[in-house]
């Protein structure tokens, strides 16, 4: 059951827009039946997704201090188009739960041995792989301007992309084709990136740097090694021709990350190559159009940020006017209308979209305090710390005592350690964390480290 976890992930087609989001996507109805499944087949495991009575307290506790905040932001607001309603922002919270519930169901019940764990990994690489092959490289094509492409690329994204409301990024038919621009199945170019920098980037890289027999290449050792750096490399690659400010800071920081986590040999390739790469991209930069377009319109003069400059000026006034208990699921949008500055509202993209649909919350870290207040924040920082504090206790107890499949437990640890930064980074733009890919990730690297402290004794 491990292996069909993290290949449906890669369908967020959204059916309806009433619900959570992840409720209406098929992964909802295909991984409850998995549950079922597995507790039909393995009745003893059902105690182990009996939450604890901390965890309803937990969840009581979070609804009522967004119910207290929502109920004050409605005496301000009223009924107003930009904000979703008391009655369907709790419902919209309730599936956001039922969903984080579900994803940690799922990997307690089916990730319950070092076999299940490498199949959950290998089946999700494999499928990016695939997703990679079928997919991106297509769209890849088209914004080479390969126009025989074209009907095969929109005929999947009919099939499997998800569309955000009252936007025209789809309007000739996908987003790849409309934009040029690659988005996978995604809704925007920066959530393929988050897609592959957050979910998948930290778990392979995590296996290079342990330098894991993952594969198994028989009588192919280097081999192992290299496929290993090509996969990443592959993955960094996409990052670039999405064409998005994500995607750029993503790899410049995971490039980091596996610097200072490589070994003495590999730092002295990873120094090679990434001058080789510098010295690439710089003379793509002044000699090759298409590279010059991404760095320049992307990165270093980056067009049309006047609204996330605004709404995040108008997110950072939203906490500090509402700093203990925020504002509440659901009414951001309306604070960040309020206090945006009007200096930045004057372009076609707020003043078509945003004033008639709702202002986005267009930087997620400030959104989650703004929304959410330090009454939700302060603990769940503090859970997330204590995580973290863990799994560095964790990975230095590997390298000390080795225990049996030692490589792989640290590999695993890195990764998480990795996702968690990449996350930081991906949450001053947009990261919707709360998606299955990253759940299931999350909750995978959650039970390997409660795995890994029973085995040391921790």
């Amino acid at each position: 059951m491990a292996a069909f976890l993290l290949p449906i992930t890669f369908f967020p087609k959204t059916y309806s827009y009433s619900f959570a989001e992840t409720t209406m996507m098929i992964a909802f109805p295909v991984f409850a039946l998995l549950i079922l499944l597995q507790i039909y087949r393995f009745p003893s495991r059902i105690a182990k997704i009996i939450p604890s009575a901390q965890s309803f307290l937990l969840a009581g506790f979070f609804l009522v201090m967004q119910f207290i905040a929502m109920f004050l932001s409605y005496q301000h607001s009223g009924d107003s188009i930009q904000t979703t309603g008391i009655i369907r922002s709790m419902i919209f919270l309730a599936g956001w739960i039922v969903t984080v519930y579900m994803s940690w169901a799922l990997i307690v019940l089916t990730v319950t041995n070092h076999k299940e764990e490498r199949l959950f990994i290998k089946s999700g690489l494999i499928s990016l792989l695939i997703y990679m092959g079928i997919v991106l490289v297509p769209q890849l094509l088209v914004t080479l301007n390969n126009f025989s492409i074209r009907p095969y690329v929109n005929a999947i994204a009919r099939l499997f992309e998800r569309h955000w409301m009252g936007r025209d990024f789809y309007a000739a038919g996908s987003y790849a084709v409309n934009n040029y621009r690659l988005n996978g199945f995604e809704p925007e170019a920066a959530f393929l990136a988050n897609l592959l920098g957050v979910v998948y980037l930290p778990i392979i890289l995590g296996i290079a740097i342990t330098k894991q027999n993952f594969w198994h290449f028989k009588k192919h050792v280097a081999l192992e090694k290299w496929f290993n750096w090509a996969f990443i490399g592959s993955i960094l690659m996409f990052l670039v021709l999405a064409r998005t400010t994500t995607g750029l800071i993503t790899l410049v920081v995971a490039a980091v990350l596996w610097f200072l986590w490589s070994k003495r040999d590999d730092k002295i390739i990873l120094i090679i190559f990434g001058i080789m790469a510098i010295v690439g991209i710089a003379l793509g930069y002044f000699f090759v159009q298409p590279i010059h377009d991404i760095f320049y319109n992307f990165l270093f003069n980056k067009q049309g940020t006047s609204n996330r400059l605004g709404g995040t000026i108008a997110l950072v006034l939203t906490f500090l006017s509402h700093p203990l208990f925020g504002v509440g699921y659901g009414f951001t949008g309306y604070f960040i209308m309020d206090y945006v500055p009007k200096s930045t509202t004057y372009n076609p993209e707020f003043q078509q979209v945003y004033r008639h649909i709702g202002y986005p919350v267009l930087s997620d870290g400030i959104g989650w305090f703004a929304t959410y207040g330090l009454v939700i924040m302060i603990p769940a920082l503090w859970m997330l710390a204590r995580l973290i504090i863990r799994s560095l206790v964790v990975q230095h107890e590997l390298k000390i005592r080795q225990p049996e499949n030692w490589q792989w437990h640290l590999g695993t640890q890195i990764s998480f350690m990795i996702m968690i930064i990449l996350v930081a980074v991906s949450s001053l733009f947009v990261i919707q964390i709360f998606l299955w890919p990253y759940l299931l990730m999350f909750f995978f690297y959650r039970q390997m480290l409660i795995n890994q402290e029973k085995e040391l004794a921790l």
